[in-house]
């Protein structure tokens, strides 16, 4: 068989879409096409069965490291890990079954670069070898996950885990992993979706104007998946007005500072932030681009006090 051999910082994105919270069906035959279609030149993916594929992309992938060996650890906790993981799926263990050498090919990746936390996990995993909880909370590392909190957007996706953190819970350390659904429209679809694969728990986070998309999840809801609604309203509403007040300013140190007038009870926070950025000429109030600086205000310069008695600290119980 002719082929090329993948470039040694290829490996990197090998590595990456390995160990992404799929299962192994979609992630590994994603990565096995690419590597056929890439790098073999005797065939093309279409035209091959699933024992063909696996055969040829073993032996490219295994070729093109400097050393193999006969170490199979990693492999055996992903294989582990879709079992805890996933539904079971037979094209799953099929390409779980392929002796990729991916400890040899951890070994050949630098450093630099790796920032997801996939990476860092997988890294970790392979250099020190303890048990794989211990690992998360020794680094923060996310992995190996165990609940799954579906939220509505890309606020809570940004924000939940720094206000966790203020109330010593650490979703990284602890194995949540924090999914957007992409609007309130499509959480009921999401969660349809992702239990058809998924056995690990829920916990759906919904804005309190989301009780038709609950009444949509509450037929389907299994038992060990909870659902929460927001009693004061958006995710925005939870955050206290003076945290609100005092990141705006922080965040606007050389412009105008809002005050606590501002800020009209009677309103949702969001119409409140968006009068507040057209009244003092901040430009467009955008909710992700404000989440995120909002998430450097709260990491810098709050605490646990800022948010006793509200109600994100009732969701950090209930969760």
């Amino acid at each position: 068989m002719k082929f090329k051999r993948i470039p040694k910082d290829y490996f990197i994105t090998i590595l990456d879409r390995l160990t992404r919270f799929e299962p192994a069906y979609i992630r590994y035959s994603r990565v096995f096409d690419d590597i056929i279609n890439k790098f073999c030149l005797d065939f093309n993916c279409k035209d091959l069965d699933l024992n063909s594929k696996i055969h040829i992309v073993e032996e490219i992938f295994n070729s093109s490291l400097k050393e193999v060996n006969n170490d199979y650890f990693v492999n055996n906790v992903i294989e582990e890990l879709e079992e805890n993981y996933f539904t079971k799926n037979e094209i799953s263990y099929q390409y779980l079954s392929s002796r990729l050498n991916i400890s040899a090919m951890i070994n050949e990746i630098s450093e630099n670069g790796i920032d997801l936390k996939n990476l860092l996990w997988i890294k970790k995993l392979n250099s020190e070898r303890i048990n794989i909880k211990t690992l998360r909370n020794k680094y923060s590392l996310l992995y190996p996950i165990e609940k799954i909190i579906l939220c509505e957007g890309q606020t809570e996706y940004t924000l939940l885990n720094t206000m966790f953190k203020l109330f010593d819970i650490n979703l990284d350390k602890i194995g949540v992993i924090v999914i957007p659904a992409g609007g309130k429209n499509q959480v009921a679809r999401k969660y349809y979706s992702m239990t058809e694969y998924i056995k690990l728990p829920f916990f759906i986070l919904l804005d309190k104007d989301a009780s038709q998309t609950k009444s949509l999840i509450e037929p389907k809801l299994r038992n060990k998946d909870k659902i929460y609604l927001i009693k004061s309203g958006e995710f925005e509403d939870l955050i206290p007005i003076n945290v609100l007040l005092k990141a705006i300013n922080f965040i606007h140190k050389n412009e105008y500072n809002c005050i606590f007038d501002d800020f009209n009870n009677q309103s949702s926070m969001v119409l409140n932030l968006e009068n507040i950025y057209k009244k003092y000429g901040f430009g467009e109030f955008k909710k992700a681009q404000f989440a995120q600086e909002l998430k450097k205000y709260i990491e810098n310069f709050t605490t646990k006090e800022d948010f006793n008695n509200t109600e994100i600290e009732t969701i950090v119980k209930y969760i």
